[in-house]
Parts: C-alpha cells; sequence; structure tokens
C-alpha cells in the first residue's frame, strides 16, 4: 500500500471515529459509537501501520475535542481519550491472541482485565477531578470500588470479545 493510500484511510477513519465522537453527545447508543470509534483506530492501525493508527487517534481525538469539548453534558471526549483509544493500540498490539485457544485466550483475558482496572483507575481521577461528584460516596452506595471494579472487568472482557470478533470479520471486508 502507498503512503497516499495510508493517509486516506488514516484521515477517514479520523473523521469517521470523530463523527462517532460527536454523535455520542446527542444519540442514545453511546458505548456502541465508542466502539466503532475505536474499530476505526484499529483498522487504520492495522491496514497501514501503527503510527497512522496513532496519527489518526490524534487527529480524531482534535477533532472531536474542537467540535463538542470537555463540557459538563459530556463525557464522550474523556471516554475515548482513556479508554477506547487505548484500547485500540492495546488491542493492535494483541491482536494474534485469539480466544480460540485457551493458551492465548487465558493471556488475553489477563491483559484486558489489568486494562480495563487501569482505564477505571484513569476515569475515575478524571471524574474526580473534573466533577464536584463525591464519586467515593457514590461508589459506596453501589458497594464499594472493589464491586465497581469487578463490574467494569466483566463488561470490559465482554467488550472486548465483542470488539475481538467484529475487527476480525472487518479487517477481512476491507482491502
Amino acid at each position: 500500500m502507498n503512503k497516499t493510500r495510508k493517509i486516506t484511510y488514516s484521515a477517514v477513519g479520523a473523521a469517521i471515529a470523530a463523527l462517532c465522537v460527536f454523535l455520542t453527545n446527542f444519540g442514545w447508543l453511546k458505548v456502541s459509537l465508542l466502539m466503532f470509534a475505536a474499530l476505526c483506530y484499529y483498522i487504520v492501525a492495522c491496514k497501514c501501520g501503527i503510527w497512522y493508527g496513532i496519527a489518526g487517534i490524534a487527529v480524531s481525538l482534535l477533532i472531536a475535542f474542537f467540535t463538542g469539548g470537555v463540557t459538563v453534558l459530556s463525557s464522550a471526549f474523556l471516554l475515548d481519550a482513556l479508554i477506547f483509544a487505548p484500547f485500540a493500540i492495546l488491542s493492535y498490539f494483541i491482536r494474534k491472541l485469539y480466544y480460540t485457544k485457551w493458551q492465548t485466550a487465558l493471556i488475553r483475558l489477563a491483559v484486558m482485565a489489568t486494562f480495563s482496572n487501569l482505564a477505571l483507575v484513569a476515569v475515575w481521577f478524571c471524574a474526580k477531578w473534573i466533577t464536584t461528584i463525591d464519586i467515593i460516596a457514590i461508589s459506596s452506595k453501589l458497594g464499594g470500588y472493589p464491586l465497581l471494579a469487578l463490574v467494569f472487568t466483566l463488561l470490559a472482557l465482554v467488550f472486548d470479545l465483542l470488539f475481538n470478533q467484529l475487527s476480525i470479520r472487518l479487517t477481512k471486508l476491507i482491502k
């Protein structure tokens, strides 16, 4: 693939991902749109290389910031920057660890559980820093941070399984 085509793929992926992040502010399917944005990042990285993928993420985040930004009503930009964009990069590096073999599935599960807990901590501190909501009081009413981390980890593992299956099919379709 020549350089012009790689730049075009990266630009189109960044534009679609930025549109998904922007539409997340208005739609009901928030996680689905952010998942699609992560898929755009991942596909660009797989088809064009990791540096084009990272450039696409940077451009997408800049576009999303300047169109929607960090507002009181919108958490889409922060979720994309803290969870979904790093998830796409991590998925690129562990793309050969499939869920079809139990050895690679265990490694992938361990990597994703670690990532999901690190992402939860990042979101936790950013939410505490940006908003005036008492997050500790809310989490203690829901069972505390350990229960919140367990639920978030389980949801992240299901998300990774869906993302993995969808990304395998989509990368085969795109030439």
